[in-house]
């Protein structure tokens, strides 16, 4: 089973005319309203640039899943937050240098049509008919004020599907750890009771046991190539390069 991802919105916060997720920005925004005053809030003072030199980029071999796999909880968790930025909550450095400087040449010119409010979070939304008002706090001081806006989109990521939402009865005898999340065995079959005499797979819903590269597309031919190792129980011939 590979049932993918799905759009993650804040706590409390549910998607409507007004209010997307950035999984819809192109098809609601992008060159739609070319004269649209852009607000970015975000809690850092800026954005995080994805990390992709190579020494961080070896957290995705094969290898690296063993070793994750293997780890205590506590490591797994040191892990997770150290190489974060590989994956998640990051944009591409050209990118980041791009907005400062229109942000810069709009403010020469004096009309600041993209706005970053930095060290700064969304402590409530009210969705009218016309306009969504956002009161934004600037943590430092706890300062807020109120946005006027006629859209909001939360880029607030994305986290995988249960896939035990797809067996029905079956899923009762699937194991969980104790934090509630499914368990994997390091072939990607879910760990069931003695009483299942079938084999269960998963592609993709196992960060939390097999590391980070888990959702990754690079990485799927591997973890495929894991399963049917695992289903023939046959060793893969080397092949001479």
């Amino acid at each position: 089973m590979a049932t993918g991802l799905e759009a993650r919105m804040p706590d409390g916060i549910r998607p409507g005319p007004r209010v997307w997720h950035s999984r819809d920005l192109l098809r609601r925004l992008h060159r739609t309203y070319p004269q649209a005053e852009v607000c970015a809030v975000f809690a850092k003072y800026g954005y995080t640039p994805a990390d992709d030199s190579p020494f961080a980029n070896r957290i995705f071999d094969p290898a690296a899943v063993d070793h994750f796999y293997d780890a205590p909880e506590p490591v797994k968790r040191m892990l997770m937050d150290y190489h974060g930025s590989t994956n998640y909550s990051v944009v591409d450095l050209d990118v980041i240098q791009g907005l400062y400087r229109r942000m810069y040449q709009e403010k020469v010119l004096g009309r600041e049509r993209l706005r970053f409010m930095h060290a700064s979070r969304v402590v409530d939304l009210v969705e009218e008919a016309d306009r969504v008002r956002v009161t934004v706090e600037f943590l430092p001081t706890g300062e807020r004020i109120v946005l006027e806006a006629d859209a909001v989109v939360w880029a607030t990521g994305y986290r995988s599907n249960d896939p035990l939402q797809l067996l029905g009865e079956l899923g009762e005898h699937c194991l969980r750890r104790a934090d509630g999340q499914l368990q994997a065995e390091r072939d990607h079959r879910v760990a069931t009771g003695g009483d299942v005499r079938c084999a269960i797979y998963v592609q993709g819903p196992t960060e939390h046991t097999h590391g980070i590269s888990s959702t990754l597309l690079s990485n799927t031919a591997v973890r495929a190539g894991e399963i049917v190792r695992s289903l023939t129980r046959t060793a893969v011939p080397a092949l001479a390069g």
